[in-house]
Formats: C-alpha cells, sequence, structure tokens
C-alpha cells in the first residue's frame, strides 16, 4: 500500500501542467491540496498532502527556457504533411520490403519505416494506401490508421547532443491535451504524427516554442 508521499507524487507525475506550476512557485498549493484531496477521494488532511507536494522532487521537470534550449526551438523549422496513414506490419514482413526495394520498389518512394523485435511500423500517404497493402500477406498486417499529420521538426544537427529536447516537445503537445500517435527520430529531423483533428492544437504548441 502507497503510502501519503508515494501516492501524492504519482498523482503530480501524471500532471505535466502542475509539475511546471510548481517548479515555477506559481501555484497556489493549499488550493492544490484541496483539489487533489476532492477529486481522488483521499482522506488525507490539507495539511498532510501539502507536506508530500513539498516533498516533490523538482529536478526531473523541464521548463525548456534555459538559453540552449530558447536557442535551438528558435531555429526550428516546422513543416506539416497531411492525408498520412500508419501500418503495422508483422516483422515477417520485412522480406517483401527487402525484395521491393530491389524489384519494383513500389514503396520506396514516400515511405517512413521503423522495425522492432517482432512488429514494422510504416508510415505512408493515404493515396498510396492501398496499392502499397496489397504488397503484403493481409495475416501480417496488424493495424492500419488513417488520417493522420505529420510534423516535421527540422534542429540544428547539435540538438541531439541536448538533453530534455524532445521531453519537451511532447510536454508542450500534452499540455494541449494532443496524442502523439507516432514519433520518429533521424537527426537533425523529428517526426511527429498526430490525428488531423489535432494538427492546429500541435501547431500553434510548437510555434509557441519557436518563440
Amino acid at each position: 500500500m502507497k503510502n501519503i508521499h508515494q501516492q501524492i507524487h504519482y498523482l503530480i507525475d501524471k500532471d505535466i501542467a502542475t509539475q511546471k506550476c510548481l517548479k515555477q512557485g506559481i501555484i497556489n498549493v493549499r488550493a492544490l491540496a484541496r483539489k487533489i484531496i476532492q477529486e481522488n477521494g483521499l482522506g488525507y488532511s490539507t495539511d498532510a498532502v501539502i507536506s508530500a507536494l513539498r516533498r516533490y522532487d523538482m529536478d526531473h521537470v523541464t521548463l525548456g527556457d534555459s538559453a540552449e534550449a530558447k536557442k535551438m526551438f528558435g531555429k526550428m523549422a516546422v513543416s506539416i504533411k497531411d492525408g498520412v496513414a500508419r501500418v503495422v506490419l508483422r516483422e515477417k514482413a520485412f522480406n517483401e520490403i527487402c525484395a521491393d526495394y530491389v524489384g519494383e520498389k513500389q514503396l520506396k518512394n514516400n515511405l517512413r519505416i521503423t522495425r522492432a523485435k517482432e512488429t514494422l511500423t510504416l508510415v505512408i500517404s493515404e493515396k498510396e494506401l492501398e496499392k502499397k497493402l496489397s504488397l503484403f500477406d493481409k495475416s501480417d498486417v496488424l493495424n492500419v490508421t488513417k488520417g493522420l499529420c505529420e510534423l516535421r521538426l527540422h534542429f540544428p544537427k547539435e540538438a541531439g547532443e541536448m538533453k530534455g529536447i524532445f521531453a519537451c516537445v511532447a510536454n508542450e503537445l500534452a499540455l494541449r491535451d494532443t496524442n502523439i500517435e507516432e514519433m520518429m527520430y533521424s537527426v537533425p529531423d523529428l517526426l511527429i504524427y498526430v490525428k488531423e483533428d489535432d494538427v492546429i492544437n500541435a501547431h500553434k504548441s510548437l510555434m509557441e516554442l519557436k518563440k
């Protein structure tokens, strides 16, 4: 059973906005304690929760406002591509991909690919979805997600050596309630895939970082 500190810290770990406000000292801690008690039906006193909040470790909370981070985000270029689909395949479908690359090359254009131990993820244009799916055995196709947009973040090459850049991007998108459907990183580009309904909020969030 979790003690009060573990329970309160667990709740704060799931709330990025609250973490940032605590880090900057711009939140009423007593009001926050009352809110946590009420929303989670806790039997602790307000003072006990305040004590737990004050013991929360802030060292891992990134504000993204260091001089180095600002410089990197200031140089970041953002482009958007809509009409994107994601296909998850069984890993053995990699044989068909290799054969196509040395053969008809139907997959080669407009393709992003990542390979895990048991699966492959392809990101392709929806216009070419059926054509490219026809290259694979239907039993190897595990999931198809349509209606995605690609946000391409182009950074200076040295961004790959800086800690917290990509965590900061993910945090900002989470603050706007935007779910990342897929993410791929290839220096100096970070490719983020979100649902088409979320792309406007995602772009606004990224522009805030750029400023």
